[in-house]
């Protein structure tokens, strides 16, 4: 009897739990191609955080270069203004004397 058993046993390994274990090998398979396909995903996301996130860095640092630049030119212009203004006093004051 005990035979005969695993002659049955052998015949559903053959058919049905063959085919419950390669329906299942199938899907093992789908899922460690799609957890490496979203690994490569992932790893180039991250390389494009990255560098997305140094060139918003390089950016601010232009920008932070620009304002310095630009509170450089308004300082220099005022500083302009006023020599300007105690050239044209001195000069009046020179014209003063000449009269």
């Amino acid at each position: 009897m005990k035979k005969n058993r695993d002659n049955d046993q052998l015949t559903l390994a053959g058919t049905e739990e063959g085919e419950i274990l390669g329906r299942l090998n199938d899907r093992v398979e789908k899922a460690i191609a799609t957890i490496q396909e979203l690994r490569r995903e992932r790893d180039n996301l991250r390389r494009q955080l990255d560098d997305a996130n140094a060139r918003l860095q390089e950016q601010g640092d232009a920008t932070e270069r620009a304002s310095t630049l630009e509170e450089d030119n308004d300082r220099f212009k005022r500083e302009r203004s006023e020599i300007k203004n105690r050239i044209e006093s001195i000069l009046g004051s020179l014209e003063a004397l000449e009269e």
